[in-house]
């Protein structure tokens, strides 16, 4: 049973949510009665994402499609947002999937287009939502970076890299719009997701690991659990910081992955 967060009538906008953590963000909202805005490049992803959105939660859902990674695009999220919903109280930035490519590898191309991916779509989420953000009596917003897994850490150098800017960009927001918007992070670790059993499938395929069962092994060596995570988990741990018992917690930086840091 849900722990009940207040969060019911509220808006919450979540962005990279048709898939993946961002997907178990915006079910953690849902479940909580808030209404629910999130946008899918694709019609395919959009259809799967409202109809599992519509059967496991209780609030009203938006979907669009639309491309987060085109600053134009966001705007017309936010705007087709409030005028669906009258306003937003919460924003999560939910990450981009994940495209492995280690280190030696990356060419100055593919840093350039993370940047946009990772990073900059954040910022224009961040430009376009605060007005409406500010406006509302319990405005937040919640960043989820990409997992950052030390196992994978070459192989993922490029969201790892972005991953540590968002955490900056959270502090210095976190200062600048306070009182009125709280800012806060949350950082994955090994959660059971589609796009992270993909990374390790790979590594199986490429002869690195016997099967997938010994590839998870591997990347929950330095985890003081056997399992990954639920993905679920780190959505209701966003939905906490968006809600009223979170509001003396500001510019923080969670992780959510079972001590692996450590």
């Amino acid at each position: 049973m849900d722990i009940d967060l207040g969060l019911e009538g509220n808006v919450a906008l979540v962005t990279g949510s048709a898939t993946g953590l961002g997907h178990y963000c915006a079910e953690a909202f849902s479940r909580q009665g808030a209404s629910v805005a999130f946008a899918a490049p694709n019609v395919g992803d959009l259809a799967y994402a409202s109809d599992r959105l519509h059967a496991l939660g209780d609030g009203e859902i938006l979907g669009l499609e639309l491309d987060v990674r085109d600053p134009d695009h966001l705007a017309a999220l936010v705007e087709e947002t409030v005028d669906h919903y009258g306003g937003i109280d919460h924003l999560v930035t939910g990450p981009r999937p994940l495209e492995p490519e280690r280190f030696r590898d990356v060419s100055d191309e593919d840093w350039f287009r993370g940047f946009d991916r990772l990073f900059m779509s954040v910022v224009w989420a961040i430009r376009e939502s605060y007005p409406h953000l500010e406006d509302s009596d319990q405005g937040s917003i919640v960043t989820v970076a990409n997992p950052a897994i030390p196992a994978l850490a070459d192989e993922l150098s490029v969201p790892t890299a972005y991953g540590r800017a968002i955490e900056g960009l959270t502090e210095s927001q976190a200062a600048a719009f306070a009182p009125g918007v709280r800012v806060n992070a949350v950082v994955p670790g090994p959660h059971e997701t589609e796009d992270l059993e993909a990374v390790l499938t790979r590594r199986v395929e490429a002869g690195e690991f016997a099967d997938l069962g010994s590839a998870w092994e591997a990347i929950l060596a330095d985890s003081p659990y056997e399992w990954p995570g639920d993905p679920l988990d780190l959505g209701t741990v966003v939905t906490f910081l968006a809600s009223g018992h979170a509001s003396f917690v500001n510019g923080a930086t969670v992780p959510v992955d079972g001590g692996s840091g450590l």
